[in-house]
């Protein structure tokens, strides 16, 4: 079996999971959490570690590092959902040093598994903004990571970079002030399946709300996966 470790983007929710599309998918266990950070999937990795002879991971983290302080900057409405998600156990990482050691502590814990990791997705289909910025300097240090532990290393940031660019015009539309609209797409896009219709409404190509994927780029990280 191989276990899948990351965020709201390995749950599937809202919008949908890669894992769906994934060939011999009941191979493949989701231990995605919706919110979850570095620190967080470290900690769950280190308790599933004690009871588990599991041998390969797939790994997908850090965006929420990001995205979490931004949402709270954001939002009067999303200080409480994010609080909630700290106590709960993603604590935010909030500085690059700091992502630095704790992303190489996760790698470390695993030095001994066969481990695939993914780079952080875009934040937002406007690859110009002040947050995909910061997401190539966390992947410039993931990319790093990954080539000094000769880990394989899926660029999912780049594969979306490059569809995006093809489409010539970018959507400024992003997640919603008032965290309830995260709950209504999750409703609308992973159980009622209207991904496609609601991406296409918001010019949109590869997500339902600037971070979360679509059927399109869920089937597009399968293929990486896959590859």
């Amino acid at each position: 079996m191989i276990a899948c470790f990351g965020d709201s983007i390995t749950v599937g929710s809202p919008g949908k999971s890669y894992i769906k599309y994934l060939k011999n998918k009941n191979e493949y266990l989701n231990y995605g959490k919706g919110g979850d950070t570095l620190l967080g999937v470290t900690n769950r990795i280190e308790k599933f570690l004690l009871d588990s002879s599991c041998n390969k991971f797939i790994i997908e983290i850090g965006a929420n590092d990001i995205l979490l302080p931004f949402l709270k900057n954001h939002s009067k409405k999303w200080i409480p959902v994010v609080n909630s998600k700290e106590r709960l156990g993603s604590i935010i990482t909030v500085n690059k040093e700091d992502f630095i050691k704790n992303y190489e502590k996760l790698l470390c814990l695993l030095k001994d598994k066969e481990i695939k990791v993914v780079t952080m997705p875009c934040l937002g289909e406007n690859l110009e903004s002040q947050l995909n910025k910061k997401v190539d300097e966390y992947n410039e240090i993931i990319k790093n990571l990954c080539s000094n532990y000769r880990i394989n290393l899926i660029d999912f940031n780049l594969w979306q970079k490059q569809i995006i660019k093809s489409r010539g015009n970018y959507s400024n539309y992003f997640i919603k002030k008032n965290p309830f609209y995260v709950t209504l797409d999750s409703l609308l896009t992973t159980y009622l399946n209207f991904t496609s219709l609601i991406s296409k409404k918001r010019n949109l190509i590869l997500t339902v709300d600037g971070v979360h994927l679509n059927e399109y780029a869920a089937k597009g990280l399968a293929n990486l996966i896959e590859k």
